[in-house]
């Protein structure tokens, strides 16, 4: 009995001796998002899960969706956030590495003609972060053009550079990895 009862009384101090640990946050860097980015050479991010992917579009298929991931980081979020991206202006210095194509039939892509242009009103659901994401994936959505004038090839070729817009809620936190790209082609039949 005596045993029993010294048990019950060792159970009783394990049990008020436990207690819920907090862990402190042990992260103190600021927040941010880039591109996902998992190649070698210029740090323009490719379509994922496909990285080689390249956009087609004919007179059949009206519009194609090159999906890229952005990786969140930094403390866990309670909240929704915002952010956008734009078309880049590529500057002199950047004409060597960000160029638009091999042949003279590829082109910069237009907003509005050529892709859904990042400020349309239906693209506003991708950017937004859910609380507690740690990654998400935002279109390019590509447009075919019908007054596109073939000349004598079968297919235009485009490129579209893009880049993550830094606001007052999210910043870029790797200045690497805040651009994209995107190549498509259209064809005449």
């Amino acid at each position: 009995m005596k045993n029993i009862l010294i048990m019950i009384c060792c159970a009783c101090l394990l049990l008020e001796a436990c207690d819920k640990a907090e862990v402190p946050s042990i992260y103190s860097g600021p927040d941010g998002i880039n591109f996902y980015y998992d190649q070698a050479g210029p740090y323009d991010a490719d379509p994922y899960p496909n990285s080689d992917k390249t956009g087609s579009l004919s007179s059949s298929q009206k519009t194609d969706t090159l999906w890229y991931k952005i990786l969140v980081m930094g403390n866990v979020s309670e909240k929704e956030r915002t952010f956008s991206l734009k078309q880049s202006t590529l500057s002199a210095l950047d004409s060597a590495s960000y160029y638009t194509g091999l042949t003279p039939q590829v082109k910069v892509a237009v907003p509005g003609v050529n892709y859904v242009a990042f400020d349309d009103p239906r693209m506003e659901k991708y950017y937004v972060i859910p609380p507690h994401t740690s990654e998400i994936l935002v279109p390019v959505i590509l447009l075919h053009d019908p007054n596109i004038d073939y000349g004598s090839s079968f297919s235009k070729g485009f490129c579209l550079h893009f880049e993550i817009v830094p606001n007052d809620e999210i910043k870029i936190l790797d200045s690497r990895f805040y651009r994209g790209k995107a190549k498509f082609t259209q064809w005449s039949w």
